[in-house]
């Protein structure tokens, strides 16, 4: 048994033979996150002003849910390409903070901790006196947009009668998503100790482990299989259970069974709104729930290769442009106005995918602008 890491890696460490390309190392990782953050951000900037200034009274009731999921999804693509920029070891859940968080000398332990947050739990008051409700993070922030989209429904049998159940139920998803921090209880003390141990889990891991202060959450191999098999995947599917549900809710009150007392027109106008807040929403986290999936498929198969968990979180830090657009693109409202921030271009346009606008669509543009 070696009694430090430098010694591990001068005599045991050769053995391994292990070569790895340019995308499993560090630089692998940051170049392309930080990269990737410069070109989404003036689209998240954008975002930001298309939604305060440019929401339809359609829309008023869903412009701060969506305003808080963009400020979430933008603050969690920080967190991924620029600030914490999490180089992963998967199999024993170490963590490399190759982001500006590192530069500046912020420990581990708080990046993982504000990553979490961000992701999942981290409470936001918004609209207190008026809503009188919490937002919790990126997950929360997906089920906040939905059960609000739902809760204005007035026919919907499922909506919250009472300001005080709506409070309750988002902080009851909040206090279920605090679970993921038990993991920290069993944080060891000695990380060079933990280093040493876990490399009987990964004994040729890439050389970064070596020269970086990779933090170890846990060494305990039950409690890895746990959160990672389990609580992890757990807390993603509850998360988009709520989604689904309120999503369907909306579904069958607009498109199955509408009430008699909305016009034709309104009905249109609130069945384009849903679709096209389903591609806002469905776009953006497919390039969250990709590297998921290979996470938990790469961990359950034994099959851990640090260039493909690197290209997960690249993938993952697509999210943001990928929101970041889809708001833009996908209702008329936001579009119309990014038409007009263009020199040259207006927003009448009459022309749809190269067929003239019926009198009903210029109607339904109108009023949706």
């Amino acid at each position: 048994m070696y009694s430090t890491l430098s010694e591990y890696y001068l005599l045991e460490y050769p053995k391994c033979n292990a070569q790895y390309d340019f995308l499993a190392s560090w630089q692998g990782l940051a170049w392309p996150s930080h990269i990737l953050q410069g070109v989404a951000f003036p689209f998240q900037v954008l975002t930001f002003y298309i939604i305060v200034k440019n929401t339809p009274n359609h829309m008023s009731v869903v412009k701060w849910p969506i305003l808080i999921n963009h400020f979430w999804c933008t603050w969690l693509d920080f967190t991924i390409c620029a600030f914490s920029t999490p180089y992963i070891f998967l199999s024993y859940l170490g963590f490399l903070g190759v982001g500006l968080f590192s530069w500046y000398g912020i420990p581990y332990l708080f990046q993982i901790v504000l990553a979490i947050l961000v992701a999942f739990c981290e409470l936001d008051v918004q609209n207190m006196c008026l809503q009188n409700n919490f937002v919790s993070g990126a997950s929360g922030s997906y089920i906040y947009l939905f059960e609000s989209r739902s809760n204005s429904l007035q026919e919907n049998r499922f909506k919250f009668k009472k300001s005080t159940s709506r409070f309750i139920y988002h902080v009851a998803i909040f206090i279920l998503d605090l679970s993921l921090f038990g993991m920290f209880w069993s944080v060891p003390g000695d990380q060079d100790s933990a280093r040493l141990q876990v490399l009987t889990l990964d004994p040729c891991p890439t050389p970064e482990f070596f020269f970086g202060n990779v933090f170890i959450v846990t060494t305990d191999t039950d409690t890895i299989r746990f959160y990672t098999w389990f609580l992890i995947p757990f807390l993603l599917f509850h998360s988009i259970g709520h989604v689904l549900f309120h999503a369907a809710c909306t579904v069958y009150y607009i498109f199955i069974a509408p009430t008699k007392s909305t016009s034709p027109l309104t009905r249109q106008i609130q069945r384009q709104f849903f679709v096209g807040l389903i591609f806002q929403t469905g776009i953006p986290v497919v390039f969250l729930a990709a590297p998921i999936t290979y996470s938990m498929l790469a961990f359950f198969t034994d099959n851990l290769e640090q260039k493909w968990m690197n290209i997960a979180v690249i993938v993952a830090g697509l999210h943001g442009i990928g929101e970041s657009l889809s708001v833009l693109m996908v209702h008329s409202s936001y579009r119309n106005a990014v038409w007009r921030l263009i020199p040259g271009c207006s927003a009448e346009r009459d022309l749809v995918f190269g067929r003239r606008k019926s009198s009903k669509q210029i109607i339904m543009q109108k009023l949706s602008d």
